[in-house]
């Protein structure tokens, strides 16, 4: 553990064939793990669930790819990375728990020294203090990058330091501020039946389509994975609404193609305006047109949605 770090780090021991692994468990709680030990399949069901684990050690009734207990390890990664270590009895149960899918997994055949597994675990919470302090940096170096590096459209983290200094034009000026919230529409669809790379051609397609849609003085962004948004100063409701009126239909025009694949491009398209006098937050500005977007969608997708206070508008907006 990092010297550094003052948190306790939580074991848990999932030691479903009873073997005991007291030891195993005395040393980590020596080395300053709260070590948590279960023995039946529905308690370390409810730990993966519940728990907040830095490491875990499983002594599986069964190696199984597609087994319960490999499961709950999945289910353990849901939020971050947790570093899983395995013991199997064979190469052949070895082989078989290759197939786990945990980013940090680690296997100790027998006999499993106790040594051997707190050296495993200490290699495991070193990997993830790295990973840790690579995370961080990255977090650093977004925080420097003006664009998004797929589209070029403006980064979803300048877009939000952005929405929040001309929100506070709007605010001092009394002026108007609109902002279309664009989600492309069945986006998981064309990941899964194409490939990645076709993903990444879609979403550059919708960065063009929006560049060209847009004034100079107006601010699109990549709000991460397929949303979209675009921030329009000095822009009315009705103004807002022409707006994405437009895309939306040009949107509808594209096709995405290339030598393997090809697809329409559809768009849902929520719509706020901030007057510069409601007495509302940049962030709950930004909650309305998401509200705005959900409408879009809900009401069958490839539709413009205005935000109302009193929810008056009951049909998708149209061109006229």
């Amino acid at each position: 553990m990092s010297s550094a770090d003052n948190r306790i780090r939580r074991a848990l021991i999932f030691d479903h064939r009873r073997d005991g692994l007291r030891e195993i468990a005395s040393c980590l709680s020596r080395s300053g793990y709260d070590v948590v030990v279960s023995q039946s399949l529905d308690q370390s069901a409810e730990l993966s669930i519940e728990a907040d684990a830095d490491v875990v050690i499983l002594n599986p009734l069964v190696v199984q790819r597609d087994g319960v207990e490999f499961e709950m390890l999945e289910r353990l990664q849901r939020d971050h990375p947790v570093p899983v270590i395995v013991f199997v009895d064979s190469v052949d149960g070895l082989d078989e728990a290759r197939h786990l899918r945990v980013p940090l997994r680690d296997f100790v055949l027998p006999p499993h020294a106790t040594e051997e597994v707190l050296h495993r675990v200490e290699l495991a919470a070193a990997a993830m203090e790295y990973l840790g302090q690579l995370h961080e940096r990255a977090a650093e170096l977004e925080g420097q990058v003006t664009n998004d590096f797929k589209t070029d459209l403006l980064s979803e983290r300048h877009f939000r330091n952005l929405l929040h200094i001309e929100f506070k034009r709007a605010q001092r000026n009394r002026a108007p501020l609109s902002m279309l919230l664009i989600d492309v529409d069945n986006f998981k669809s064309i990941n899964d039946t194409t490939d990645y790379a076709f993903g990444d051609e879609v979403l550059r397609a919708v960065a063009a389509t929006l560049r060209s849609s847009c004034r100079e003085t107006d601010f699109p962004a990549r709000f991460g994975g397929d949303e979209f948004v675009v921030l329009l100063p000095q822009t009315t409701a009705a103004e807002a609404v022409q707006t994405g009126l437009r895309i939306r239909k040009r949107m509808e025009e594209t096709t995405v193609q290339t030598d393997r694949y090809s697809t329409g491009l559809t768009v849902s398209i929520g719509i706020d305006t901030f007057d510069g006098r409601t007495p509302i937050t940049a962030e709950e500005f930004r909650r309305r047109t998401n509200k705005a977007l959900q409408e879009a969608k809900r009401h069958g997708k490839n539709q413009t949605w205005l935000y109302t206070d009193d929810g008056e508008q009951k049909t998708p907006l149209r061109s006229r």
